[in-house]
Order: C-alpha cells, then structure tokens, then sequence
C-alpha cells in the first residue's frame, strides 16, 4: 500500500463549487478511483489551502488506469477550472506532491 499526499489551493472565488462538486462527486468518480486501486481519499481544508491524503495499491498503476478513464479526464478539466495552477514553480499542475518525512504507527 502506497501514501500518496498532495496540496493544492482554489482559485479565487471557487472554493465554493469545489466544496459541491465533493459533496455530490460523481458516482463514475467515486467507482474509478476503486477499480484504480485507491482505498481511502481524505481532503481537509485550511482557508483555501486543501490537503489530500489517499491509500493507494501502486501508485503508478493507479495513474495508468485513471489515464484511460473519460469521466476521470472530463472531472480533472472541471478541477482545472477550479484550482490555482501551478500551485509552484516545480510542478506541472495545480497539485503540489508532498514528501513523507515522519509517520507514527501503534
């Protein structure tokens, strides 16, 4: 199981309509993340900095199988309209990766 962990800020003015679109997320979504091997999302919210935690099976299969995915690609265009990209100059889009640096486990 992989952690995946990513920042991302809204544009001005459209926090809002990320908030609905999460709220009533496609079901085409909710089944594609699945099939890819995701087992657990988390967003949290901080102003208008967003964090995204996700359990992912690999990574990299993941992003091949969502790659193939339409309704992925129409969701991530919408997503695109709505957040600040690049979210820093060492990135290609509005997700900035996150490096795991310390983690507890019981």
């Amino acid at each position: 199981m992989e952690r995946l962990a990513l920042c991302y800020r809204a544009k001005p003015g459209k926090l809002e309509e990320y908030m609905k679109a999460h709220n009533e997320i496609w079901p085409e979504i909710v089944r594609g993340l699945k099939e890819a091997g995701c087992k657990e999302m988390t967003v949290y919210l901080r102003g208008n900095l967003m964090f995204l935690y996700a359990l992912i099976e690999d990574i990299g299969e993941f992003n091949r199988i969502r790659a193939r995915d339409p309704y992925y690609h129409k969701w991530a265009a919408w997503m695109d309209e709505l957040l600040e990209a690049p979210y820093d100059e060492n990135e290609e889009g509005a997700f900035a990766g996150m490096e795991e640096i310390w983690r507890f486990e019981a």
